[in-house]
């Protein structure tokens, strides 16, 4: 055993080898115009976490999993995610079909004032696999409201991403570094962090 184990090891959780495909579903986070070329919010690894999600959305479409679409808007002055702006609206590559369902949101986490819950409990979902973006912010603070609502959550690490931060001593924290805490920080209690290879490799029942 690591000689730093995480709470998740202390408590004994297994290694995911398994997924049910009636009561799994792929929530991807904020894959939105805002942190790509012209937005305000560049995402240095923009173009890695897009290909890694359209992987995650061609296996959950092959295993009939549901899909969840998420879409952080601000008001129509807000200087990030305004409505109607063109900076809200999902990646062109990244985009929901007919029958994805898809969440709005103003803040952090995905569950805090949607339906989201609600739509994964009624569709008999227990596992989530939690993708997209920003992994310190709605990423992490979507897997952290998760797990006391009673879903498993799987991340893959390459699937979500970050941008460069100033810390509050006026340091910038790079958009890698930051990446890694983050998904240390969440994958000590509240998720499994693999990467998306581990993820589609999984035996599905």
């Amino acid at each position: 055993m690591t000689t730093a184990p995480t709470l998740r090891t202390l408590g004994g959780a297994a290694r995911t080898a398994e997924l049910p495909a009636h009561a799994t579903a792929l929530v991807i986070i904020d894959v939105q115009n805002e942190y790509f070329p012209g937005g305000k919010l560049l995402i240095p690894d923009g173009q890695r976490v897009l290909e890694k999600n359209q992987q995650l959305v061609d296996f959950a479409r092959s295993h009939a999993m549901p899909l969840f679409f998420v879409q952080h808007l601000g008001p129509e002055d807000s200087p990030i995610f305004a409505k109607g702006s063109g900076f809200d609206d999902f990646h062109p590559a990244l985009q929901p079909q007919t029958g994805d369902r898809i969440i709005q949101k103003a803040t952090p986490s995905s569950f805090v004032g949607t339906e989201l819950e609600s739509q994964l409990k009624s569709a008999g979902i227990q596992q989530l696999i939690v993708s997209g973006l920003m992994t310190h912010m709605c990423v992490s603070s979507t897997a952290r409201d998760a797990v006391p609502k009673g879903f498993n959550v799987i991340i893959p690490d390459d699937a979500c991403a970050t941008r460069d931060v100033a810390g509050w001593d006026g340091k910038i924290v790079g958009h890698q570094e930051l990446h890694r805490a983050a998904l240390t920080a969440v994958g000590d209690v509240f998720a499994e962090v693999m990467s998306t290879e581990e993820v589609t490799a999984l035996s599905v029942r």
